[in-house]
């Protein structure tokens, strides 16, 4: 543009003016690239200075160690798009591979092994055992008491019946001989 309106200006006035409005935006647009050349300069001088570095850090740093980062976590792990990446990631072929890789792993069973072995699993073991033990006898016990009672009454219709059955006509008594 600087060359058009050089080369222009030799032309005479009247062709300078015909490109006036687009040489007002060439100036503007030129000292607008410098201004803007200048600021990012000076922020780079100032993101490079010490206390630029230790404003980040104390920054980061009070981030981390209060409320804020709770309240940003929160918001992201309430939030539906945390779902929609759940479920992908659940869905996807990634987490049949990691649990197959899981399963195969030794580091697995040993894990599986040592709580299976542990003082509170062995403890919840026979206490479960012991409860079920109860649960068995006592099932036992009631089928047994339900079955004497049907036994009982079973024996009791037979002697009823046989009870009728001898109450009929009497048979003649034998006397004396």
């Amino acid at each position: 543009m600087a060359e058009s309106i050089v080369s222009l200006g030799m032309r005479g006035p009247r062709a300078l003016l015909g490109v006036g409005v687009d040489a007002e935006r060439w100036l503007v647009r030129t000292g607008a690239d410098t201004a803007t050349r200048a600021a990012l300069a000076g922020l780079d001088a100032l993101l490079a200075s010490r206390l630029a570095e230790e404003a980040v850090r104390r920054t980061v740093e009070r981030v981390l160690t209060g409320p804020e980062l709770d309240a940003i976590v929160g918001q992201i792990v309430e939030s539906p798009a945390m779902e929609r990446v759940v479920e992908r990631v659940v869905d996807s072929r990634l987490m049949g591979t990691a649990a197959a890789r899981l399963l195969e792993s030794e580091q697995l069973w040993m894990l599986v092994q040592e709580v299976a072995q542990s003082p509170a699993v062995t403890d919840a073991i026979t206490r479960q055992g012991a409860s079920f033990a109860q649960d068995v006898a006592g099932d036992v016990r009631d089928r047994s008491e339900n079955a004497d009672a049907w036994l009982e009454r079973a024996a009791r219709r037979v002697l009823r019946r046989s009870q009728r059955a001898g109450a009929g006509p009497q048979a003649p008594q034998p006397g004396p001989a």
